[in-house]
């Protein structure tokens, strides 16, 4: 999404497409620390998780750690790591090393901008 696209549209649109707060509301019973305490965990988790997936050379390996992304992101409701973690699954390790390295640039940038927005939530 650009930044001019990200202006036009609400604040409210923009973080529950990176980050929904209601999804995780609903699991903690709304309880802000509780959820402060698990997206603190589910961060601590992400360098290693994207350091495996750029390290991956196994095909069974390469499906762990983006199924393993995929079920934390969407625990949480980190939704576009969710999308971008589907995408990744979907791909093979034998495919197009470019393709996967953007995908894998994309990643990380989703990842910066999740702490980026969770961080104004949970400081």
């Amino acid at each position: 999404m650009t930044r001019q696209a990200k202006r036009s549209q609400s604040p409210g649109k923009v973080l529950s497409e990176v980050f929904d707060r209601a999804h995780l509301a609903h699991y903690t019973m709304n309880n802000p620390a509780l959820e402060a305490e698990i997206i603190g965990l589910f961060l601590m988790q992400l360098p290693s998780t994207i350091e495996m997936l750029e390290k991956a050379t196994a095909a069974a390996d390469w499906k762990l750690y983006t199924h393993t992304l995929k079920g934390s992101a969407a625990s949480v409701g980190a939704r576009r790591l969710q999308r971008l973690a589907i995408e990744l699954e979907e791909m093979t390790l034998d495919g197009d090393d470019n393709v996967r390295a953007l995908r894998l640039q994309s990643l990380r940038a989703a990842v910066a901008e999740f702490r980026e927005t969770v961080r104004h939530i949970y400081p």
